[in-house]
């Protein structure tokens, strides 16, 4: 199996959980065609919603057709009003041909920084130095994020949140972010379209 196309699918039962590895075949529009297990075939009922996890998110899907060596389930379908499954958890990498831009206010200036990734519910950067941590400690930043989507761009204010440390000095900065409804409207088109692009790939 290729190792870059393979998820993982959780169905909750009543009285237990179930969880299995399959692979990504192809992706039709809104449809996934993965890879069948015969347990998989005996819980993922037609009209089931299943979770899949693949790459940085994790997406509610529903059961529409399947056979023994095929599951075919199709992405929730995108809605102003309603988030990618849940908000934290549909988070993506943007891309880099196309890349998000983000900007936070520091010292009264716009300061440029590079999204490690991003949801509806806000952002990831890495930073080097442990210094730079306690510039966002306790605070509301203004930020400034221009999708790489016609001239969509977004306003607000975001919060530090959580902050991990890895063993080569990088240190992870994650943000709540704090926008208006419209601009949240514009993430979750982004994130859904980012979903799509990273399930071709």
């Amino acid at each position: 199996m290729n190792q870059e196309k393979i998820a993982e699918i959780f169905i909750f039962e009543d009285s237990f959980f179930f969880t299995t590895k399959v692979q990504i075949r192809r992706v039709e529009g809104d449809r996934i065609a993965l890879s069948n297990t015969p347990l998989l075939n005996k819980f993922a009922l037609l009209g089931k919603k299943v979770h899949i996890r693949y790459s940085t998110f994790a997406l509610p899907v529903k059961v529409v057709g399947k056979n023994e060596e095929e599951l075919i389930v199709t992405l929730p379908s995108l809605s102003p009003e309603k988030p990618v499954g849940d908000r934290k958890s549909a988070r993506v990498k943007p891309s880099h041909i196309h890349p998000v831009k983000l900007y936070m206010k520091e010292d009264g200036e716009e300061v440029e920084k590079e999204v490690e990734d991003i949801s509806e519910g806000g952002f990831s950067i890495l930073v080097k130095n442990p210094s730079e941590v306690d510039r966002y400690i306790g605070r509301d930043v203004e930020v400034h994020i221009d999708f790489p989507v016609e001239v969509e761009e977004v306003r607000g204010t975001a919060r530090l949140v959580n902050i991990q440390e890895f063993p080569d000095g990088r240190i992870k900065l994650g943000f709540e972010l704090f926008i208006d409804d419209a601009d949240m409207v514009k993430v979750r088109f982004y994130v859904y379209s980012r979903i799509r692009e990273i399930l071709r790939d």
